[in-house]
C-alpha cells in the first residue's frame, strides 16, 4: 500500500467544513487532511460564531444545506431538536420567520457537519488532524508543498486548499487606534456592542447585511439613541420574497458553455440568456427593470414597497437570485472590459437584489424608520474624531456620533489582514497571483491557484479570496458546489 496522499485545508472555518463533508463522501482510497486553524472559531468562522439570536441567516434554511445534492439536510437536523424560537423569531409568522434561524444556530449545525463528516473519514481509514497554528508561509516544491505555521514548524502537503473565510470590515477612514468609541469589528455583536449607553447616538458605516445586523441587535438591547447608517451609496439590501419554486431551463451552464463555442460570452449575452428565462417563466423583465431604476429611491420607502411584495407570485426577483450558482460558471467566460463594466456599474445593484435580507430583518428596520430613530443615508465621504466623539460628513449633512461600528465591505484586495504573510509568500514564490479585481486568480474548471499564465498543481482556493476570478464567493450553496468539485480534485489521480 502506498502513501497516503496528504491534503492540508488552511482554515477551518464553513469552507473548510463543506469541504471534510464532501471528502467524506468521496470513493476513492484513504488519504490524510490535516486542517490549520488557530482561533477559537473552529468550524463556525466568523460569520456563524456564538452570538445574539438576533443575527439570522440571510437565505432560507433549506439553501443552507452543506450536503451538496441534499437540500433537507439543515432541515432535517433542526427538526431533530435543534430548532429553538426565541423572541426575536416567534413573531411576524405572515413573513415565516422561522425559515431564518439564527446564525449561531446555524454555527452548530456545522460544529455537528465537521464531527460526523471527520467520523466518517476515519472510518473509511483516513487520517484526519487538527492544527491549531496559523499557516505564514507555503514554499512549493516537487509534488507538493511545505507550509511553515507562525510556530515555525512544517508540513508537508500533496495538495493546499486555502479556506481562509472573509476578512473583517475595511477601514477606510483610518480610525482603528485612534481611541475609544469605534468598534472595527461588530462580531460578535453580544460583546462588540454590549458596552454602548443606550442613549448615545450611533453612527454604523455601511448599509449591508452585516450593517442590518448591528441595528438589529441595538434594538434587541433596548438601545434608545439616534441610530445612523451610512454609506456611499446608501442602499441596503433587498427583501427576500417568500421562496417558490422555480427550475432554470435556460440560464443554466450548458446554455453559456455552449455559447461560448463562439467566442466570449457578453454582458448582453446575458441579459438575453435572463430575458429568455424570465419569458419561459411567463414574466416580464420590466419588473427587474424597475428595481434596478429604483435602487436609489428614499430607503424608508423601498423597504416599505419590497415588504408589500414578500407574497407576490411574480418570479422575476426569485428567478435573478437563481442565478447566484450558475454566476460562478458564467463569469470567467465574459470579456475582463464587461466584467469590468459590470462590477464598476451594476455591482452595487445586483449585490443589493441577489443577496436580500430576511424581511422580519425589513420589517424591525422599517419600524425603526417611521419610528425617527434609524436614518439610513448614502453620500458618506468623511468620518473623523471630534473634541467629543465622532463627526460623518455626507453630500446632505454632518452628523455627530457617540460610538461608530465599522460594518463595510471587507478590503478590495479581499486577503483578511491574518491571511496576508501566507498569501505574500505564494505569490513571491509564483504559486499565485493577484486578481486585478481583488482576490487571487484561480482556474473555474479546477479552483486551482493560477501564475505565470497556468494553474498551480497542488495549490486551491475556496472562499472569498478567489473574488475577481469568480463572481460570488461567500453564498452557501456556491461553497458547498465549489467544495464538491474541489473534493474531486484533491483526490484524484
Amino acid at each position: 500500500m502506498g502513501r497516503m496522499r496528504e491534503i492540508a485545508v488552511v482554515g477551518g472555518g464553513g469552507g473548510a467544513v463543506c469541504l471534510l463533508e464532501a471528502l467524506s463522501r468521496t470513493s476513492g482510497p484513504p488519504s490524510a487532511v490535516t486542517v490549520f486553524e488557530p482561533s477559537d472559531r473552529l468550524w463556525r468562522g466568523r460569520p456563524y460564531q456564538r452570538d445574539s439570536d438576533c443575527i439570522l441567516v440571510n437565505l432560507p434554511s433549506r439553501a443552507m444545506s452543506v450536503r451538496a445534492g441534499d437540500r433537507e439536510h439543515f432541515d432535517r437536523w433542526l427538526s431533530s431538536g435543534h430548532r429553538r424560537q426565541t423572541g426575536e423569531t416567534a413573531q411576524a409568522d405572515a413573513f415565516n420567520a422561522a425559515a431564518f434561524p439564527p446564525r449561531a444556530l446555524f454555527g452548530d449545525y456545522l460544529e455537528s457537519v465537521a464531527d460526523h463528516s471527520v467520523g466518517r473519514l476515519r472510518g473509511r481509514g483516513w487520517r484526519v488532524r487538527l492544527v491549531r497554528e496559523r499557516v505564514v508561509q507555503a514554499a512549493p516544491g516537487a509534488g507538493g508543498a511545505t507550509l511553515t505555521t507562525e510556530c515555525g514548524t512544517q508540513h508537508h502537503a500533496d495538495r493546499v486548499v486555502l479556506c481562509m473565510g472573509a476578512g473583517v470590515p475595511y477601514d477606510g477612514f483610518r480610525l482603528h487606534g485612534t481611541g475609544p468609541g469605534f468598534i472595527s469589528d461588530p462580531y460578535p455583536v453580544s460583546k462588540s456592542l454590549a458596552g454602548i449607553d443606550p442613549h448615545d447616538s450611533v453612527a454604523v458605516l455601511g448599509t449591508g447585511l452585516t450593517a442590518a445586523d448591528v441595528v438589529l441587535s441595538l434594538h434587541a438591547g433596548g438601545h434608545q439613541g439616534p441610530v445612523f447608517l451610512l454609506s456611499r451609496h446608501g442602499v441596503l439590501p433587498a427583501v427576500r420574497q417568500q421562496p417558490i419554486a422555480h427550475t432554470m431551463r435556460h440560464f443554466t451552464p450548458d446554455r453559456f458553455h455552449d455559447l461560448s463555442h463562439a467566442g466570449q460570452v457578453g454582458f448582453t449575452d446575458v441579459v438575453q440568456v435572463l430575458h429568455d428565462e424570465l419569458a419561459s417563466a411567463g414574466q416580464h423583465p420590466a419588473e427587474l427593470e424597475t428595481e434596478f431604476a429604483l435602487l436609489h429611491e428614499d430607503p424608508a420607502r423601498r423597504l416599505r414597497r419590497q415588504l408589500d411584495l414578500v407574497h407576490s407570485q411574480s418570479l422575476a426577483l426569485r428567478i435573478l437570485q437563481h442565478t447566484l450558482p450558475v454566476a460562478v460558471d458564467v463569469w470567467p467566460l465574459m470579456p475582463h472590459r464587461d466584467r469590468s463594466e459590470l462590477l464598476r456599474n451594476h455591482y452595487r445593484a445586483i449585490h443589493s437584489l441577489c443577496c436580500p435580507m430576511p424581511p422580519t430583518t425589513a420589517a424591525r428596520l422599517l419600524a425603526m424608520s417611521e419610528a425617527g430613530q434609524l436614518h439610513i443615508m448614502g453620500g458618506l465621504y468623511d468620518v473623523g474624531r471630534a473634541r467629543r466623539g465622532f463627526t460623518a460628513a455626507t453630500d446632505s449633512r454632518r452628523i455627530h456620533a457617540d460610538t461608530v461600528v465599522n460594518a463595510a465591505s471587507v478590503a478590495p484586495h479581499r486577503v483578511p489582514a491574518a491571511a496576508a504573510p501566507l498569501v505574500e509568500s505564494l505569490i513571491t514564490a509564483s504559486a499565485a497571483s493577484a486578481h486585478p479585481h481583488g482576490g487571487l486568480r484561480v482556474e473555474r474548471q479546477t479552483s486551482r491557484l493560477v501564475a505565470n499564465g497556468g494553474s498551480q498543481e497542488c495549490f486551491y482556493a475556496l472562499g472569498d479570496v478567489t473574488f475577481g476570478s469568480l463572481f460570488i464567493t461567500a453564498a452557501m450553496p456556491v461553497i458547498v458546489k465549489l467544495a464538491q468539485e474541489i473534493s474531486r480534485e484533491v483526490t484524484g489521480p
